[in-house]
């Protein structure tokens, strides 16, 4: 049962100043939170508390990492891409002093492209635009999208970031599943903000 007071998050962090293009850092941010999920999950450290993550929070938090603070992170069990670094869930409660004092990454979202084949021949996560997200929360809701596909390493070759506007996202049909916000920042309740697609699923 999830504490609420207390609750088990996942953490992504992304380098601050960093200059790789925010598509990239989606991307990052995607491959990332797979292989967490894949080298902690059946960890004897980490089972319990990945499992119950999984089943009642799946809470991400998207944090700046100063430089000091990004050479910090090597000290934790993580999974690093590039700039970006996702670590196993944890209560928050535990995350110790270099987390609790970096900030939430809230400034805007950077473009995605538009895909023409969401199918295509890759794992493929399709991020509504128009919602107004910040930047941290897109990455999050792109965490939440990566973890709804399976897990299969080779999924992760070729893995691809789009964006869509509202007309398009809505008009997308075949993905095997849609992240719903549960609203706890910045968008209402139940909003769709990522789609996912395979390469064995259908197209627009």
């Amino acid at each position: 049962m999830e504490n609420d007071d207390d609750p088990l998050v996942m953490y992504l962090v992304v380098r601050r100043r960093t200059s790789r293009p925010f598509a990239e850092l989606a991307v990052a941010a995607a491959v990332a939170t797979r292989r967490c999920a894949r080298r902690y999950r059946d960890d004897d450290r980490r089972h319990a508390g990945f499992e119950e993550w999984w089943s009642n929070s799946f809470r991400k938090v998207c944090l700046r990492a100063e430089p000091r603070e990004w050479e910090d992170v090597r000290a934790h069990d993580h999974e690093r891409v590039g700039d970006v670094a996702c670590l196993p869930p944890m209560r928050r409660s535990a995350r110790d002093r270099v987390l609790a004092r970096m900030l939430a990454l809230g400034d805007e979202a950077g473009s995605l492209p538009e895909l023409a084949d969401p199918a295509g021949a890759a794992l493929t996560l399709i991020v509504a635009t128009e919602l107004g997200m910040s930047s941290g929360k897109t990455l999050a809701q792109i965490g939440h999208a990566a973890l709804m596909a399976d897990l299969d390493p080779a999924l992760d070759a070729g893995l691809r970031v789009g964006g869509a506007d509202r007309e398009r996202f809505a008009a997308l049909t075949g993905s095997i599943a849609v992240v719903r916000d549960g609203g706890l920042t910045e968008i209402a309740p139940g909003s769709e903000t990522v789609r996912i697609f395979t390469p064995s699923t259908g197209v627009l």
